[in-house]
This record gives structure tokens, C-alpha cells and sequence, in this order.
């Protein structure tokens, strides 16, 4: 090859011009494809298995951060334990990383707890609805999401793995919550592909359950359905 590219590659912007060329391929927001033009046929069809001539390339990441602190992530253990001693609900929190400072920041979003109550107690469905979260200064990066499954393991669960395919960065699960030595799972989402960690390759060894910022748990509110709140003589959850 003499550096110059097999054929031409256009990108589908509002600026595009199909290049003067019998054959190239086209760069659209649904995906390669490739563009023919010959005596017996014009076509356009999608690109599959990789454009042959060229070399491969994969899918790789470096993360530019180091461990996070044991005293923060102790602390997001003591709110997740809160809320499943309370309400038998998850939590979650949003991270945030200073790369100029060196320096991570937990915040808690608005977040809402469905669920009912058994035997004269609020327990928690398994849904949890959180709202946006600013940053603690410009300085700051959104991470990702630090959430808990109470008395579960951690693993990742397919809604989980869903709702993080459209948000970049770090997401943490805590699992075994309500035990001793909880447990915990890691992965990184860019672009849509998921890279699973190793959880000690991002986190401390924890060595104790910490008391959450009051702050935190003023931002859970609980909900159940209107009927339920009649009977059980409540007016509003918190």
C-alpha cells in the first residue's frame, strides 16, 4: 500500500457530497455502509464483519484515576445500609472525580422508593427512580454511579446493565449490604461497550460502615400506592 486510503470515506453530516468515486463507503448515524456504482447496478448497503484491505482495530481502555478513597466509599456503605434498614430499599450515588485535584466527591440525587407495606412496615419494590445531580464544582467530572442491591449480590443485573449502555463512565454496585464484608462489582461504559472490572482494581479494601452525610438520606423519598397510604394511617413516606 502506498498510504493512500482503498477507497474514499465520506462523512453523513449536513455538509455531505458523494465523493467522485465509483466505490466508497459512507459514515452514517446508523452505521457503515458501502456505495457501488457500476454499468449494471447502483446500490448502498451496510458494511458487516469489517471493510476487507484493512486492519483490524479493538476495543480497549485506560483508566486515569487511582483508587477511590476507603473513607468515602465506607461512607457509601453506611448510606446504603440505611436505606435498607429503613425502608428494605437500594440507594444510589452519583461520583464525581477532580482530575486537576486528584480528588472523587459523592453526591446523593433526588431519588424515589416504590413499594408497600408488609406486616405494618415499608419494604421496598425492586425499582429505584433518581434524578439529575450537579456537580460539586467545575473542577469536577461526572464519574458514574455507585448503587446498592441490599442483601443481594452485586452482580449486575440486566436492567442495570441496561440503563448504564447510555451513560459513560465508572458504575459500582454494592451487594451483601446488611452483612459484614459486603461484596461489590465494576464496570466501565463508553460508547456503549461495557468493559467489566476488577473490583479491587478501583476500590479499597473497606474496613468499616461509616455514617452518610444526613444530606444524603434527605434526598430518598418513599412511595407507595394511595390505598396503601389509607390504610396503614400514613400520610406522606419519608
Amino acid at each position: 500500500m502506498d498510504g493512500t486510503p482503498l477507497f474514499p470515506i465520506a462523512v453523513k453530516d449536513a455538509a455531505f457530497r458523494p465523493p467522485d468515486a465509483p466505490t466508497y463507503y459512507v459514515l452514517s448515524a446508523n452505521g457503515l455502509f458501502l456505495e457501488r456504482e457500476t454499468p449494471l447496478f447502483s446500490a448502498a448497503v451496510p458494511v458487516e464483519g469489517g471493510v476487507p484491505g484493512l486492519l483490524p482495530h479493538h476495543a480497549r481502555l485506560t483508566l486515569h484515576l487511582p483508587r477511590l478513597p476507603r473513607t468515602l466509599v465506607e461512607r457509601a456503605l453506611g448510606f446504603f445500609r440505611a436505606v435498607y434498614d429503613r425502608w428494605r430499599g437500594e440507594g444510589i450515588l452519583i461520583m464525581f472525580y477532580a482530575p486537576t485535584l486528584r480528588r472523587f466527591a459523592f453526591r446523593a440525587p433526588p431519588q424515589r422508593l416504590c413499594g408497600r407495606f408488609e406486616h405494618g412496615r415499608f419494604r421496598a419494590d425492586l425499582q429505584l427512580d433518581y434524578g439529575a445531580c450537579a456537580r460539586p464544582s467545575p473542577e469536577y467530572w461526572k464519574l458514574g454511579t455507585f448503587h446498592s442491591h441490599g442483601p443481594a449480590n452485586p452482580t449486575h443485573s440486566g436492567i442495570d446493565m441496561h440503563d448504564e449502555l447510555y451513560e459513560a463512565g465508572l458504575h459500582l454496585t454494592a451487594g451483601y449490604v446488611d452483612r459484614t464484608i459486603p461484596e461489590f462489582a465494576a464496570a466501565f461504559v463508553v460508547g456503549r461497550t461495557r468493559f467489566v472490572l476488577a473490583a479491587e482494581d478501583v476500590l479499597p479494601v473497606v474496613r468499616a460502615v461509616r455514617r452518610p452525610p444526613p444530606s444524603w438520606l434527605g434526598q430518598v423519598t418513599v412511595a407507595c400506592e394511595p390505598w396503601e397510604l389509607r390504610r396503614n394511617g400514613w400520610g406522606a413516606l419519608r
